[in-house]
Formats: C-alpha cells, structure tokens, sequence
C-alpha cells in the first residue's frame, strides 16, 4: 500500500494518542511525554483546542465510555528513571461552552498505561498499570516492582478529587517492566505485558467474585496487541519484546485454550520497538508497529497468501505510539512521532 503523509503539528516529545468520538465531530487528542499541554485535531489535522494545558508527563489518553465529551489521561510521568513519584490519572471534561477542566481522579506513582473494562454485570472498572513501585536516584533501576491496581467506578469520573479519591485496589503485585495493555472494543477483559509474560485479567461477572488472572505467553514482552491477522476467528497475540526491544513477534492460540505458542517471528530486527496497534487497515487485518531507533521505522504488518509480511509505511520518524481512524471514507493512520516532534497522519494518495 502507498500512504501520503501530512505533518500536522509539533510537539515536543509526542507521545499519546488517542480518539474524542462523538459530540458532532470526532478528533484526534496528542499530548506530550514531558512538559507541555494535551492538543485536539480535527480529523483532517486542523487544530482545534487545548484540553490541559499542562503538565504533560501523558503516558495514555483514553476517552470515558458512553460520553462524548470527557476523557482520561495520566499526568506527570516524566520518565521510569526518575520523574514518576507524582503521576496521576486525571480527568478532562468538556463543558457546553467548549472550555475543559480538570480533576484528580486517583493519586498513583508511576501509573503508565490505563483503561476502562466491564465485568458481565455491568459493572465497570478501571484497570491502571504502574511500570514500577518506586526508583531511587539512579537510571533503570527496577528494584521495586509495579502493580495493577483496580478500582469500581460508581460515580461521574469528574466527581472524584483530591479529597475523595476513585480508591484503587493492588490486584497484582511484583509486575517487573509492565508496559504493554490491550483491551478488546467490548472491553470484557485487558491484556498485560511485563518481563515475565502477557496476562489476561477478566473483571468480576457478579459482585461476590473475584477477577480472573491467566498468563498467556511466558517470556519478556514489552508491548501487545490482538488481531486476527490470518483470518481463521482467532485473534492473535502481536508482541514487541523484551522491554523496549527488537523483536516482532505472532502468537496464535495452540490447541489447548489460552496456551499461545509463537508462529512467526521478524526475521530483522529492529532497535526500541514501542508503538503498536491492530485492527482492520484498508479493509484488510493488520498491525502496525513503530520503531524509536535504529531506522524508526513504521511498518504495517499482515498476513498474506499464508504467511506474515511486513512492508514500511514510513522511516526516520520514531513513533512512540499509532493508531488508525476513518475519515472521508478512507482509514487514517495517526502517529506520534516522539523522536522527531511530528503529530503526522498517513492516508492513501487522493484519486
């Protein structure tokens, strides 16, 4: 396939991505890995308004369920080293006259990655991730393990604060590097990648169960998505692995349920491996994923006359993380590209 690609913005160290769907006109929200304000795009690259103006540290931005006008985002996580102690999940919430503001939703050190699920009850929760539990004065330490906290949302995410907080509960501890999340479009469950594996955690389906933990894949994986690449209705598992690594990999369900096995592996390999994301591109299954060195590349992957390919939608640009959304009846890829300041959209060449 052949992209034309539009530069619609800087941002120094770009670095999340995600969608406000809804409200009269869908857009694009970036914000930064460092200091610096959450943006809004119109889908054609337009810019529209400031969400936050500060102070950046956005590891994951990610709008609330059922409403067109809030979203989630984490604050001041300025970097695993050292500049996490005072990262948060905040809410941004959109009022009628178009200005946005914002309130504490919970206090969590190091939070990285965040989404929302929904047990079989309807209940819904939010499931946060912290890469690490605390870090003292010196690069990569990972003596102390992050968490999955989870918390049961029973009021209006804007209604919590400071002084009353969502209360987060540690469902698993010692998650050495977890870094990669995935969650399905029905939200039932959210997969978690660390250095000992990927998990699968399933909210509670009545209010006296507990939630289910299953490992899927045993080995040091960095980053994770689900698609069914190969058409045959069973999603596989698409890791970048180990932390922050060169490695590309599938991972199809074997005969016995949620025992995964590796069917294919990127016979190149590829430096800081970081943005990832699959579903449906052009009509047809896909992943795509970005590098942050080396050739930083993004590559679009796919499974093809019964074998897995990959092909360069661009290089040079280091993305940090990517997605895809539809706009004028054609899809769009979003990308972050931290290592260059580029806020960039990929779209098929114009008739």
């Amino acid at each position: 396939m052949r992209y034309e690609k539009k530069v619609i913005a800087r941002m120094d160290l770009c670095y999340a991505i995600g969608m406000l769907r809804g409200g009269g006109a869908d857009s694009l929200l970036i914000g930064p890995e460092k200091s610096g304000a959450i943006k809004r795009y119109a889908l054609d690259g337009e810019p529209m308004e400031t969400v936050s103006e500060g102070p950046g540290g956005v590891m994951t931005i990610a709008q609330v369920p059922g409403r067109t006008d809030q979203v989630l985002a984490t604050s001041g996580f300025f970097s695993p080293n050292h500049g996490g102690d005072e990262a948060r999940i905040v809410c941004h919430t959109r009022a009628a006259d178009g200005t946005w503001c914002s309130s504490l939703v919970c206090a969590l050190p190091y939070v990285h990655r965040f989404g929302i699920v929904r047990g079989a009850d309807a209940r819904t929760w939010l499931i946060a991730c912290t890469i690490k539990g605390a870090c003292r004065d010196l690069k990569d330490d990972w003596s102390r393990p992050g968490a999955i906290y989870v918390g049961l949302i029973d009021a209006d995410l804007a209604s919590y604060d400071a002084a009353h907080p969502l209360k987060m509960t540690e469902l698993a501890c010692c998650q050495v590097q977890n870094h990669g999340f995935w969650t399905p479009e029905d939200a039932a469950f959210a997969l978690v990648s660390t250095a000992a594996g990927v998990f699968r955690f399933t909210p509670p389906a009545t209010p006296d169960a507990t939630w289910e933990q299953r490992c899927l894949i045993v080995g040091a994986t960095s980053d994770i998505c689900a698609v069914d690449l190969d058409g045959d209705g069973v999603l596989e598992i698409v890791t970048l692995a180990p932390f922050h690594g060169d490695t590309i990999s599938v991972w199809h369900e074997a005969a016995a349920p949620d025992i995964y096995e590796r069917v294919w592996s990127a016979p190149q390999r590829r430096e800081f491996l970081h943005a990832i994301w699959g579903g449906t591109l052009q009509g047809e299954p896909a992943a795509l994923v970005g590098a942050r060195r080396g050739a930083r590349e993004l590559l679009r992957l796919s499974h093809e006359r019964g074998a897995y390919r990959l092909e360069v939608v661009d290089s040079g640009a280091g993305p940090a993380n990517c997605m895809v959304f539809q706009h004028a009846g054609a899809d769009v890829i979003a990308a972050a590209n931290r290592e260059t300041d580029e806020i960039a959209l990929y779209a098929p060449p114009r008739a």
